[in-house]
């Protein structure tokens, strides 16, 4: 029976929930068909698996369902009985940071960082809103649904096309728009965002024993390894790959095929890199790009790789020209307690007459690649370490330009080290050091200078 039954049915049995205890809902599995995320918890986007399975008990007694501080609230009440009896959970959390820079640059631009781009400021980053009925991976049909709300200075960075790009206003000089400078959004703002909001359903029995699972709606982007909830990342500053490699969203459909217990199948049609609204004139099948990626997880879920790939038209007015991009990661989980965590990858992307030869003035192709490190150690629940390190290429220049910087045809090195420290459940504070360093350009300081130091901070509260 659908949840949608079950609906109806919870909405009679409300009159009586004041008395009795609140249900417990059974953890689910996410798109990639990875292990589960406690309930209430935000699920993540690569894997971070857990550590070796041991065999169940013959019966296992139910395990606790961890809620975040709203379900808690709403426990015992109607409202939280029909949340409860529909599977729909919500949740959210507030992130909010500091960015500094010694040089204090006057155009107040830490460059690379991106969303604590903004030097010795404070941002509110997201004010982060999530209801959610997650898709259940069993052996029958079921239907979920999500929808994510956001508030804050991240916004005008992941809007789409067509969909509240204009609430800040325009800003020519930015270059954050995928529909030329007159789409370009005022960046120092807060913004409201819808990021993602869809249907999804799990079909089991189809082609293979696990079945099919169809998304449709908005969502996030498979690419690249960081994740743009800002409670599921690592660290504050983002990568290059994560802003300038990889798009945002997507507005389409997704279909997993669940080809083994260990491997995923991921293929769609989508409208193209965060737009809502085309920002191609083209109505026919030549203006949607092609999206999907293979998902495999070692049975003992200490090991993943994920590979995803889109391809399809993307410059303004223009289904001719293709843009095309493969990302790939590996992560492993090893230790006595798996409590080291090593994540390495990258992204090459091409796009036909994408950008302009200096010599003859004539479009010519451009590419762009990268490589990241990450590696984390858990030295006890309350405290985690973490480094990365990534390489970034814009060969062409044609990435780059953001934040009233041209573009540059050079390569961007940048190290970063952090701590996560969790001195109350739900609340995360996250300081961190970062070094930039471009070998071919001066894009730091006023575009002064190869070099860039930043300490940063951040603190998380999850709701």
């Amino acid at each position: 029976m659908t949840r949608f039954v079950i609906a109806m049915l919870c909405a009679v049995a409300m009159i009586a929930a004041g008395a009795s205890p609140a249900l417990a809902q059974r953890s689910l599995a996410d798109l990639l068909g990875r292990e589960a995320t406690p309930e209430g918890q935000p699920t993540r986007y690569l894997a971070e698996m857990p550590a070796q399975e041991t065999p169940a008990a013959e019966n296992p007694a139910p395990a606790p369902v961890d809620r975040w501080f709203v379900m808690k609230s709403l426990q015992g009440t109607w409202l939280g009985s029909f949340l409860e009896c529909s599977g729909t959970t919500v949740y959210g959390w507030v992130q909010q940071g500091f960015a500094g820079n010694i040089d204090s640059p006057r155009d107040r631009v830490n460059f690379g960082a991106n969303y604590d781009w903004r030097s010795n400021d404070y941002r509110l980053n997201q004010v982060y809103f999530v209801v959610e009925n997650s898709l259940e991976h069993e052996d029958k049909w079921n239907i979920g649904y999500r929808l994510d709300f956001l508030v804050g200075h991240d916004a005008p960075f992941f809007v789409a096309n067509g969909l509240f790009s204009n609430f800040t206003g325009f800003d020519a000089t930015s270059g954050v728009g995928v529909d030329g400078p007159k789409s370009f959004r005022e960046v120092n703002r807060i913004g409201v965002d819808l990021p993602q909001f869809y249907l999804e359903t799990h079909i089991p029995d189809v082609l293979t024993k696990g079945g099919i699972d169809i998304r449709v709606g908005k969502f996030y982007t498979l690419m690249g390894r960081e994740v743009y909830p800002g409670a599921d990342t690592d660290f504050y500053s983002r990568t290059y790959e994560n802003v300038y490699a990889t798009p945002f969203t997507h507005t389409g459909a997704l279909v997993t095929l669940h080809a083994t217990p260990t491997l995923d199948v991921i293929a769609g049609v989508v409208r193209g890199w965060d737009v809502f609204e085309d920002n191609n004139d083209s109505v026919s099948y030549h203006s949607v790009s092609y999206h999907g990626g293979l998902v495999w997880n070692s049975p003992d879920k200490r090991y993943n790789w994920t590979t995803a790939w889109i391809t399809g038209p993307e410059q303004p007015d223009n289904d001719r020209d293709y843009r095309t991009l493969l990302t790939s990661y590996f992560t492993a989980k090893f230790g006595s307690r798996t409590e080291w965590l090593l994540s390495t990858g990258g992204n090459f992307g091409y796009e036909t007459n994408a950008a302009v030869d200096a010599t003859t003035g004539r479009r010519k192709d451009a590419k762009w690649y990268g490589y990241t490190v990450n590696l984390f150690y858990t030295v006890d629940p309350l405290l985690r370490l973490g480094g990365r390190i990534e390489w970034f290429r814009d060969e062409d220049g044609t990435r780059t330009g953001q934040l009233k910087r041209p573009g540059f045809a050079a390569n961007f090195l940048a190290l970063t080290m952090g701590v996560t420290y969790t001195p109350f459940h739900g609340v995360s504070i996250r300081p961190e050091v970062r070094f930039d360093w471009s070998p071919d350009a001066r894009p730091y300081n006023d575009q002064t200078s190869r070099f860039q130091f930043i300490p940063a901070i951040d603190l998380i509260v999850r709701f």
